[in-house]
């Protein structure tokens, strides 16, 4: 049942877009038909994402997904002003106020509006991330620390649309920064180990004086999470579970902690625990904690974390939209915040998940923090 309602939801959105746009427009047949054979081939694009998790992504060029993704993007931007537009159509009949638009040039100025937002928007989503810099103040910070940089990469999901050459750029980009300690914020893969093993391994070349580290996020449940857990560290990378580890510094100590990602839930594993994330450390050790969503992060800022960071929520991706992203993430979505004393970073995405491939006045980052005590 559920493999078939993603063929037909999409399916029904992108019919209502054509319908709402097209259908009582006098373009010619012909247009008519290829705009309806886009909107059908580009509304089955997430069923062709699931085959993602299973493999299958490899079968079809990656010039081909490249491709596909733009159409859905365009399409998504269809839908977004179909709705607009019947929007305003019901103001106006209500209103009793004539309609002098043409829809035949309505139709064509949209579509071909959407077509070029889509590009734009995809252009956007798959090129490379900008760099953020980012000071946070702590104010019990040990001399030691002060200047303390970290770097953040969060939500790579690394795919067939985000491979291996893209990752290798964002790697380079990120040691050029020259951290003293590098942080992985979840949903790093999308796929199982066999299929994007390959893709993954460049992140072996991750190096920071003070290690690199990481924490799951819900992607990373969905497919061969046990895999990915025992493979990551061969990477150099050390994954923390509900965990921590001290960071000493000329004598002087800080906490790097992790906590598991909620979505351990579904699938009966381990919950995010940040009692046992804190578990030995004395209370007034600064503690920069690692977790990927931002749904207890007012639970986290009671237990005395000083800077927590986030990702998840790609920023919103699209102006206007994260408006909505924000609302489903507590008042979260993008940049710095103050959580009752704790400091909040949410990362806009060093990368973003091939479902929703566009990004429209977001853009991904990289994000270097430096440490500082107040002065």
């Amino acid at each position: 049942m559920q493999q078939l309602l993603i063929h037909v939801i999409p399916l029904f959105f992108a019919l209502y877009a054509y319908i709402s746009i097209f259908g009582k427009s006098h373009l010619h047949w012909v247009i008519k038909g290829i705009a309806l054979l886009f909107i059908f081939f580009a509304s089955q694009y997430p069923a062709f994402c699931r085959s993602f998790f299973a493999g299958h992504d490899d079968a079809i060029p990656y010039l081909g997904i490249i491709l596909w993704s733009w159409l859905f993007a365009s399409q998504l931007l269809l839908i977004i002003f179909a709705f607009l537009k019947d929007i305003v159509f019901c103001i106006f009949n209500l209103a009793g106020r004539p309609i002098l638009v043409s829809k035949t040039n309505l139709a064509f100025v949209i579509g071909t509006f959407c077509m070029i937002l889509g590009a734009y928007g995809s252009f956007c989503a798959l090129k490379q991330p900008q760099i953020r810099h980012v000071t946070v103040e702590i104010e019990n910070l040990p001399p030691a620390f002060n200047g303390f940089t970290i770097a953040q990469l969060s939500d790579l999901h690394i795919s067939a649309l985000l491979e291996r050459s893209r990752l290798e750029k964002i790697i380079q980009s990120t040691l050029a920064l020259k951290p003293d300690l590098i942080a992985v914020t979840g949903d790093i893969v999308d796929g199982r180990v066999d299929v994007r093993k390959q893709d993954v391994t460049p992140l072996s070349k991750l190096h920071a004086p003070y290690g690199v580290f990481a924490v799951e996020g819900n992607h990373d449940h969905y497919v061969d999470y046990d895999g990915w857990m025992r493979f990551l560290p061969t990477l150099g990378i050390a994954v923390l579970h509900n965990s921590h580890q001290l960071i000493t510094r000329n004598g002087q100590s800080i906490a790097i902690a992790g906590v598991n990602d909620p979505m351990a839930k579904r699938y009966h594993r381990e919950l995010p625990n940040i009692e046992k994330a804190l578990s030995g450390l004395p209370k007034e050790m600064p503690v920069v904690l690692l977790s990927h969503q931002i749904k207890n992060s007012r639970d986290y800022a009671r237990h005395g974390v000083a800077l927590q960071l986030s990702g998840h929520t790609h920023g919103g991706q699209i102006f206007g939209m994260h408006w909505l992203a924000q609302a489903l993430n507590d008042g979260f979505v993008k940049g710095k915040y103050d959580v009752d004393g704790m400091t909040l970073y949410v990362n806009r995405g060093t990368g973003l998940w091939y479902g929703f491939p566009i990004r429209i006045g977001i853009f991904g980052e990289i994000t270097l923090f430096t440490l500082h005590k107040p002065s």
